[in-house]
């Protein structure tokens, strides 16, 4: 068997610095995946309520939506974190 630390192999053979554990960019990236959905549905949601003369029904329902939407992106990105570990 080989040792994995030796420096004559292929190089995804070879242990990357740091190792597999991803850095604290990785969690802003998740982070922002989660709460833009939800912004982005609120301020889309609220012009629109003028637009239409709807307020807040608009607003909310876009909130909601960009809610579930962040879970979604959240729950995915937390899939692929875990199997990468």
């Amino acid at each position: 068997m080989r040792d994995p630390h030796s420096r004559d192999g292929p190089e995804e053979d070879r242990p990357r610095p740091g190792g597999d554990v991803p850095g604290l960019w990785r969690f802003v990236a998740i982070g922002a995946e989660f709460f833009s959905p939800i912004i982005g549905g609120a301020i889309a949601g609220y012009y629109l309520d003028i637009y239409f003369r709807t307020q807040p029904v608009i607003a909310v329902s876009g909130v909601f939506l960009g809610t579930a939407l962040g879970f979604y992106r959240l729950f995915v990105e937390l899939r692929d974190f875990q199997r990468r570990l």
